[in-house]
């Protein structure tokens, strides 16, 4: 929790930082914008990455802690107390869920009671709801005085029987996270298609033609062209779009519906991302790997279709 709050509290001060410097140094809107985009990036990613990792970290320990209640089961029944068994068990190797458990038998060294090392134990790892219960369980049964032993094993087989269901699960959904893949992939195809034909339309004219009443060939924006008035700071985005990846002329056609489409497929992979993670894992967490294979591949191919002058 520290360490979020460490990140958090330094990305919001970089932010905020970065917001008053443009609006104290600078004058140009443009520049104040391009500060926002970038400040606002600055605050997501590090805490999505951050969230990432630590929804990674907590699943690889679920998946060790079946084996540390068995051992522990193990280290009773050859005559152990729980507090030796937890001693015993601490030089075995647990992948990430080691440190945690060589912590408890540090404390338990330090004439710590038990039932205060666990309920910290429990504490440290509260974004594990199987960890955290199963640890509450112990706790109740170690005051209750119950057969410690058979309660450990009973909660090891629920414990993998549950991760079981949920490997399962991710692969009946795996077909559906390829489908979230598939709805993004057609997206962007739709969108480089549209642009294909769509740019040799608006050069046909440069006033715009229209179609069932509908102007088309005309950037909306094109008022907004060095204009300061407050009601143009949408288009000021698709400006500062345009002018970082070279998508053409500012106020140009082109340049718009570059931008337009370009800001459409990053907000698709995001989103998209997003419900291919809850579908695959349960969690929107788990979705920051699926945007970032999204975001990435829609960059690049976006980018390339510009660059060999496909849109």
């Amino acid at each position: 929790m520290k360490k979020k709050t460490f990140i958090i509290s330094i990305a919001v001060g970089i932010f905020i930082i970065a917001l008053l410097l443009s609006f104290l140094l600078f004058e140009d809107k443009i520049i104040f914008i391009n500060v926002l985009l970038l400040g606002s990036f600055v605050l997501i990613v590090p805490y999505s990455l951050y969230s990432y990792f630590e929804f990674r970290r907590i699943e690889a320990m679920e998946k060790e802690f079946p084996n540390f209640l068995r051992d522990l089961a193990e280290a009773k029944r050859s005559g152990l107390s729980l507090l030796q068994a937890i001693s015993a068990t601490s030089k075995n190797t647990y992948g990430l869920l080691t440190d945690e458990i060589k912590k408890m038998n540090t404390q338990l060294s330090w004439n710590i009671p038990l039932e205060k090392i666990l309920e910290m134990f429990r504490k440290r790892l509260e974004k594990s709801d199987i960890i955290n219960r199963s640890v509450a369980v112990l706790i109740q049964t170690q005051k209750s005085g119950g057969k410690i032993d058979e309660i450990l094993e009973t909660l090891a087989d629920n414990i993998e029987k549950l991760k079981e269901v949920k490997e399962e699960k991710a692969t009946l959904m795996n077909q559906q996270t390829m489908m979230m893949y598939a709805i993004f992939f057609i997206f962007l195809g739709i969108c480089i298609a549209l642009m294909k034909f769509l740019l040799p339309l608006m050069n046909m004219q440069e006033t715009g033609f229209a179609i069932s009443g509908l102007q088309i060939g005309i950037n909306p924006c094109s008022m907004c062209v060095n204009n300061k008035m407050p009601s143009c700071f949408n288009c000021d985005i698709f400006f500062t779009i345009s002018r970082v990846f070279g998508f053409g002329e500012v106020g140009t056609p082109e340049s718009y519906f570059r931008s337009l489409f370009f800001s459409m497929v990053m907000i698709q992979a995001i989103f998209t991302g997003l419900i291919a993670g809850e579908i695959k894992s349960g969690s929107a967490v788990a979705g920051v790997k699926h945007i970032l294979i999204m975001s990435v591949s829609g960059f690049v191919i976006f980018l390339l279709a510009v660059r060999v002058g496909l849109i």
